[in-house]
């Protein structure tokens, strides 16, 4: 069924409809009824924040064709046809015939009716119906009280009906035009629940939205416009939602929401002056989103700010906008860093923009000029702009961005250059913005003392917060150059209580707990770096607090602690800078512990990270672990690699000793002498016993190093306390000065042991030692007269033999060969005979001084060591055979063997 306009621009049906409605049908009725009043309102042109619509009450006009009798008979004919009488009753009848004066306009004719069915038809279905007509017919007639009464009627006793939308609305408006918007705000919301027509829909949504930004609900009705600027057509609210939307998103902070809604704007809107502000207002928007939190420009949203303002300096309906697009794609190129273009293309348009846009842009030329490091041509552009524009901002602040230029070029300039601006009185926040400068390059030129002075009057300046809090922060700095310990827990402390939220507050925290440390003030230290760790996640100071916190710990003795850390730290930072560190005090710790095998991994990772700086520490412990593993190939292998790679760093003495004697016991003598010549050259050896001297001494004389030998005996010598033990020390002392050709040392040494051991096997060994020096001194028969005698001294089966040896060889070198055969027979009977009385075997005693003696052989020696005589055995009154005779003793290389008796073979220590 087509609906036609009247020509008062309501929407009516056509006549001929009316008698053939049905019950069911009424709703309907109501409803174009009621959107022919939406729809009047919608169809208004230019609707700009769309206000309901505020008519006079509607004239008695009846059309044109009809007079008021002809109306009436006509609904009279109407409702009493057969079809009529027919199906419907007489309640029924009542509201048709209502329904078509209210069809007609006549509503204080329709209102009556309305009446007589609501008080003669009570309980029929059609009651919401009439209630809702009844209010219209009132609220058009402008009794607006009684209006009311049935409009709520319909919402109290018929909430659910289908009347309620349209009768909260009628309310609704009917409050919103006295301006009660709080009271009109449910009613509207209640509409858009009720109601089932979209127009109706639509228009309440809008007025939703009005009275919440009416009321303050700023955020609530800004999403609310975007969600009726989202409607299809048609749509006359859509461009006034999407700008009220726009400009509330803006001013609340949610630029991507109001840079969305400006770019829907400047695409689709068909006012060609509100699509160029449009374009220039997301610009602007999209052109302080481009730069990250983190710093860094975005791309995307540099694309959508030129493309935007772009737009906006381009379209011919722009208008005042087109100067703000132009600064602000200057702008933008600033910002992106294209200062060489903006210098190449600023000139271009700058004389068609008024002065206020012109001196912005000459500043953003001068200070891209002051970027590509250009300072006269900066320091050009600024005077043009302080010359040109001497009231405008943009000349103040070109007076200071050029003290930045001079800092720039010439640092020793700016403190002149500063005094010459503060004597033009600029306001007091720029006034301290050129005392910082000047304190920002006291402290480049490492002026602590100064810089710090001035950074601490900026404490109570106006300054930007971000400036202050930096100003507060360098001072901190200036104290921790000047090691001033005290001036930084207080910098930092102002810093931290001042600005909890700054940009620097972990790095402040952290230097506070470094010189709490540094005043041995742990507890505060840890205190701080508990703070970063559990306030700050990502600063990146979190690395070095971890450090400081396990060092700490590791100083209050807290070792588990401070391995837990230090692996908190491995953890997080796997490469970090100080992952050696950790790795060394956690096998450091593990190694204290007697956990050698997780040591050794520790530390081995320790040192190969960091090579320079733990190498020894590292090594000397895992030198340790395998030796406490009795490791011994592995021991041995990082020994030899220690001792090549750090010669002038001792190997702990219990592991040379312990691997000396493990290769002596071998035979390995290359590797015992090795391992026990680095032990003994260690100062101080610790716990270790010297007796290791004599096995490195009988090593080195076996490899023939004597003269490593020969340090190893006498080193032992000057620590042996034990006579006998010195004496057989002696001895193979003085074998080894035989070969090494010092006779004489040998010589002394003989009669030291002599001296030690008057008598005995020993004594017998240093005379074979004093024959073996005559032997190294060429002197053949003497040494033969001293093998000689020592066998005829001593019959012992360790002596005797090596004596006749020793004596045959030495007369065959001096050419008695019959002396020396007769030796070399081997009896000792060959010796002579020595005549005694009663046949008496004579006892062999030594004798203080030389006594007469007599024989049947006279012998003389030229080097006498000592008076020996026989003596008869049971008579003293016999006469005395005199034989004097002078035996020096000598000994061999055997005497290794016999030592061995003061030196048990060594065990495993």
């Amino acid at each position: 069924m087509k609906i036609g306009r009247g020509r008062d621009g309501t929407l009516r049906r056509p006549p001929k409809a009316f008698g053939a409605r049905r019950p069911y049908q009424l709703l309907g009725l109501a409803m174009l009824l009621w959107t022919a009043s939406v729809a009047f309102a919608q169809s208004q042109p230019d609707v700009r924040r769309a206000r309901p619509v505020d008519e006079p009450p509607a004239p008695r006009a009846l059309p044109a064709d009809e007079s008021i009798d002809g109306a009436l008979r006509s609904l009279k004919d109407e409702s009493s046809g057969p079809r009529a009488r027919e199906g419907e009753g007489s309640d029924q009848r009542q509201l048709e015939y209502a329904n078509g004066l209210f069809t007609r306009k006549l509503y204080d004719l329709a209102a009556p009716e309305y009446q007589k069915y609501l008080d003669d038809f009570p309980g029929r279905p059609g009651r919401a119906n009439a209630y809702f007509s009844l209010g219209e017919c009132y609220r058009n007639l402008n009794r607006v009280s009684s209006a009311r009464t049935n409009l709520q009627k319909v919402l109290n006793d018929y909430g659910d009906s289908e009347f309620a939308g349209p009768a909260a609305y009628a309310l609704a408006e009917m409050v919103f035009a006295d301006k009660d918007y709080a009271t009109a705000l449910p009613l509207f919301h209640r509409s858009v629940a009720k109601s089932k027509e979209p127009a109706v829909v639509l228009s309440a949504r809008y007025f939703e939205a009005r009275c919440l930004e009416a009321t303050g609900r700023k955020e609530e009705s800004a999403d609310i416009y975007v969600q009726v600027a989202d409607i299809g057509n048609p749509n006359p609210y859509r461009e006034d939602a999407r700008v009220t939307a726009a400009s509330i998103f803006s001013s609340k902070g949610r630029k991507i929401d109001a840079l969305k809604q400006y770019e829907v704007l400047a695409n689709e809107s068909q006012k060609p002056a509100l699509k160029a502000e449009s374009a220039v207002r997301g610009g602007m928007i999209a052109l302080e989103l481009i730069q990250s939190d983190k710093g860094k420009i975005d791309k995307a949203m540099t694309d959508r700010a030129a493309a935007l303002l772009q737009k906006g300096r381009t379209l011919p309906e722009a208008g005042k906008f087109r100067a703000i697009a132009q600064v602000g794609f200057r702008k933008l190129q600033y910002q992106t860093g294209q200062y060489a273009q903006l210098l190449g293309d600023f000139r271009k348009d700058l004389e068609k923009l008024p002065d206020a846009a012109q001196a912005e842009v000459l500043l953003l030329a001068a200070n891209s000029e002051r970027q590509l490091a250009h300072p006269k041509e900066a320091e050009a552009l600024y005077h043009q702009i302080i010359a040109n524009y001497p009231d405008r901002e943009e000349a103040k602040d070109a007076a200071y961005q050029r003290l930045i230029n001079v800092y720039n070029s010439d640092p020793s300039a700016l403190p002149a250059a500063i005094d010459e601006f503060l004597a033009t009185n600029p306001a007091n926040e720029r006034a301290d913005e050129a005392k910082l400068l000047k304190a920002e390059a006291l402290y480049k030129q490492q002026n602590y003392t100064e810089a710090a002075a001035i950074y601490g009057e900026l404490r109570a300046s106006q300054l930007a917060t971000t400036l202050r809090a930096e100003a507060a922060y360098k001072l901190g700095l200036c104290h921790v150059q000047t090691k001033n310990i005290p001036g930084v827990i207080e910098a930092f402390t102002y810093y931290v209580q001042t600005f909890p939220d700054g940009s620097q507050a972990p790095a402040a925290l952290a230097q506070r707990a470094l010189a709490y440390e540094q005043s041995k003030n742990y507890d505060a230290a840890l205190t701080d770096l508990n703070i970063i760790l559990a306030k700050y996640p990502k600063a990146r100071e979190r690395e070095a607090s971890l450090q400081l916190k396990a060092l700490i710990l590791g100083q209050q003795e807290n070792t588990k602690g401070m391995v837990d850390t230090f692996r908190q730290l491995l953890k997080e930072f796997p490469k970090s800078s100080v992952a050696a560190q950790a790795q060394y005090y956690i096998g450091k710790t593990a190694f204290e512990a007697k956990n050698y095998k997780t040591a050794l991994t520790a530390l081995n990772t320790a040192r190969q990270l960091n090579k320079e700086q733990y190498y020894n520490l590292a090594s000397l412990r895992i030198i340790l672990c395998q030796f406490y593993l009795k490791d011994r190939l592995a021991l041995t292998k990082e020994v030899n690699d220690f001792m090549a790679n750090s010669p002038n760093t001792n190997v702990p003495p219990e592991v040379l000793e312990w691997l000396g004697i493990e290769y002596y016991n071998e035979k390995n003598l290359q590797a015992a002498e090795k391992y026990l010549s680095a032990l003994r050259k260690i100062d101080n050896p610790g716990s270790v016993k010297p007796d290791f001297l004599f096995y490195l001494g009988d090593a080195a004389t076996k490899m023939k190093n004597f003269p490593e030998a020969e340090e190893a005996f006498g080193k032992y010598l000057l620590t042996a306390k034990d006579p006998a033990g010195t004496a057989k020390v002696l001895l193979a002392l003085g074998a080894v000065k035989i070969s090494a050709h010092k006779p004489d040392d040998a010589q002394k040494i003989a009669e030291q042991i002599m001296a030690l051991q008057p008598e005995g096997r020993v004594n017998a060994e240093a005379r074979l030692l004093a024959g073996e020096v005559q032997l190294e001194r060429g002197n053949f028969d003497d040494a033969g007269k001293a093998f000689k005698g020592v066998a005829l001294l001593y019959d012992d089966p360790a002596i005797t033999p090596r004596a006749l040896d020793k004596a045959a060889l030495a007369y065959r070198q001096a050419g008695n060969t019959e002396e020396a055969d007769r030796l070399a027979r081997g009896s000792r009977h060959s010796l002579g005979t020595i005549a005694m009385p009663h046949g008496r075997s004579p006892t062999l005693t030594r004798r203080s001084s030389l006594r007469d003696l007599r024989s049947t052989t006279e012998t003389s020696l030229d080097a006498p060591f000592a008076v020996y005589s026989f003596e008869p055995l049971g008579s003293s009154a016999m006469p005395q055979a005199r034989f004097p005779t002078e035996i020096v003793v000598a000994t061999s290389f055997f005497c290794v063997s016999m030592t061995a008796t003061a030196f048990p073979r060594p065990v495993e220590t």
